[in-house]
């Protein structure tokens, strides 16, 4: 699933809790984003918990935050399991 994919489905969870995420899906699913948008979209979602008008509004929002944290380990983890393979990759070409 890809980050995009992820979000989506994390806003649509977070529809009938928070206003904004109807606006922000529209925003995702309508558009080609780079990472660094993606990733400022997360930051609205973080940002949107402090807003919640309850308790327990807050607590399934943390809920979801939890698990975009969980994504961007794995990204981050992706990343550089992605960069070991390509220095083994170079290795393996200079040893020709």
């Amino acid at each position: 699933m890809t980050k995009k994919e992820y979000l989506i489905k994390i806003l649509e969870n977070l529809e009938p809790i928070w206003d904004s995420a109807s606006a922000l899906k529209k925003v995702v699913e309508q558009g080609a984003l780079w990472d660094d948008a993606l990733d400022t979209l997360i930051n609205a979602v973080e940002s949107g918990i402090h807003s919640a008008k309850s308790e327990i509004s807050r607590l399934k929002m943390k809920k979801w935050l939890d698990a975009l944290e969980r994504m961007k380990q794995m990204e981050k983890q992706s990343e550089l399991q992605d960069e070991k393979e390509l220095a083994e990759l170079d290795n393996l070409i200079n040893d020709f």
